[in-house]
């Protein structure tokens, strides 16, 4: 069951791959990519701030400063999305089946389907 420094681990991770993200908006050359990734980072700051709105409520508010950011591994712009989504697998396991969840379950299922489809949009951009 997802606790508040479960809650903590997923924010920190998404606040990297949000810092990847930026990094890789300023470096890549095709145009296409370049508003690819900028339109990703929109849907996954709109899931963040879901989810984190959707899980207080059961697992607590935490203090500003909390927060500490990790970088992934991760450096190309396939490979963000698929640890994203490796990332929100994850936390949808530890949130479990519970019906006090469904909402974040919902947003999770949603954002799921937002990042195969950007998956799927890269791949046609590098044929």
């Amino acid at each position: 069951m997802v606790n508040i420094n479960k809650l903590i681990e997923l924010i920190n991770k998404i606040e990297g791959f949000q810092t990847r993200l930026k990094e890789l908006h300023w470096n890549t050359g095709p145009i296409s990519i370049h508003k690819l990734i900028d339109e990703f980072q929109g849907e996954l700051g709109e899931f963040e701030d879901a989810v984190v709105e959707n899980a207080v409520p059961f697992v607590g508010f935490f203090e500003p400063g909390t927060l500490n950011p990790t970088l992934p591994e991760e450096s190309s712009f396939s490979d963000v999305l698929e640890g994203i989504r490796g990332l929100v697998i994850s936390y949808k396991r530890e949130i479990g089946d519970s019906l006090m969840w469904s909402g974040s379950i919902s947003i999770i299922d949603d954002f799921l389907s937002t990042i195969n489809k950007f998956i799927y949009l890269v791949k046609i951009e590098n044929k």
